[in-house]
């Protein structure tokens, strides 16, 4: 298994290393959001720094940002960033695109691709983010 999960009381770190493929993704939704968070689910740092290879459809990423907005709609406000250097970036954007809740002036899925963690961390903070 190329991922891990590493829950908190009010989100998910979601760690891909070497190859990332439409199972891996899948299987790791199904994790993330199964999962009870005692705060709820508020967000979501998907890191992608450490893949060498990103072998997921369009489709399998179309799955997953219509999964996402559609939670966050019937949940509440959720924050979902990508760390993503450099393999799975064109993915990430195609996840963007899906995810994203365009008929909102104020949308509840707010998704944010970066290229580092720093930067990530420092987008969760200035998005009212606290990681408990």
């Amino acid at each position: 298994m190329s991922f891990a999960l590493e829950f908190h009381d009010n989100g998910v770190f979601l760690v891909f290393a070497d190859v990332v493929t439409d199972e891996q993704l899948l299987e790791s939704d199904e994790g993330l959001y199964r999962h009870t968070y005692p705060e709820g689910l508020q967000f979501q740092l998907v890191d992608l720094s450490d893949v060498r290879d990103f072998q997921a459809s369009h489709k399998t990423m179309r799955y997953l940002g219509e999964k996402d907005r559609e939670f966050s709609q019937a949940n509440g406000r959720q924050l979902i960033v990508v760390v993503a250097p450099t393999h799975g970036r064109a993915n990430s954007i195609v996840w963007e695109v899906w995810a994203q809740d365009t008929s909102a002036e104020d949308p509840v899925l707010l998704t944010k691709i970066v290229d580092t963690h720093d930067e990530a961390f420092a987008w969760l903070k200035e998005n009212g983010i606290e990681i408990t």
